[in-house]
């Protein structure tokens, strides 16, 4: 009996322990923006993309920068020379770029389309620029990392990539997307499992019992009425 209390105890510890392993989402961070001249856009930078171990372009040879490859997710920018709806994109950061005194932010941008910014060169059409407080090995998901908006600058494919311009942000915001509990069939199977097994141990202890009254019986039949 003893050893069956101890088997339903940690029956119970394993469903508190599995329940509480739920999958969260990744660190997203939503951005929108609008320009002076009303250009509007947004974009979701998942912060947890890795940085490739290959450079981009930067500023050139002598100043690369970091990409995070296919960081940006559901990119919108609407505007007279180009328009996105729901593309992905890459995000770059130039650390030689610093954006005021020493401990400012440095350079970061979208760079669209994606691989547009790479070593042999710079073809990118959009590039969205946001000053950036965080870490280059891991990107930050705290909003406060991303406060300075900068500006967008569009480039001609037909002519070089030359700039088309650029233009400030009258209108920006970056916030910290909810975290929200992913269903995980696998924790409601196990659930079900464990369950089964409690309700095993149960019927195994009922069981028992009704075989040690038995035994009762057969040793003291006086105490059979009827």
């Amino acid at each position: 009996m003893h050893k069956q209390k101890i088997s339903l105890a940690a029956v119970g510890a394993f469903i508190a322990v599995g329940t509480a392993i739920v999958p969260a989402q990744a660190a997203l961070l939503d951005f929108s923006f609008t320009s002076i001249s009303g250009v509007t856009g947004s974009f979701t930078l998942n912060t947890d993309i890795p940085p490739s171990p290959i450079p981009s372009f930067g500023t050139g040879p002598s100043n690369p920068g970091v990409i995070y490859p296919n960081a940006v997710s559901n990119l919108i920018f609407s505007s007279p020379q180009i328009n996105v709806s729901g593309e992905s994109a890459d995000w770059g950061i130039v650390p030689s770029i610093v954006l005021g005194p020493p401990g400012s932010p440095v350079l970061s941008s979208i760079l669209y389309p994606r691989g547009c910014s790479t070593t042999t060169g710079f073809v990118c059409t959009i590039n969205v620029g946001v000053g950036y407080s965080g870490a280059l090995s891991k990107l930050s998901d705290d909003p406060n990392s991303y406060r300075t908006g900068l500006g967008i600058e569009l480039f001609d494919p037909t002519n070089n990539f030359q700039s088309l311009g650029r233009e400030p942000f009258i209108n920006y915001q970056v916030v910290k997307r909810q975290a929200v509990s992913e269903p995980n069939t696998y924790l409601g199977t196990l659930a079900l499992g464990i369950g089964g097994v409690a309700l095993l141990v149960k019927r195994k202890m009922k069981i028992k019992g009704y075989r040690d009254n038995a035994k009762d019986v057969l040793r003291n039949p006086i105490s059979i009425k009827g």
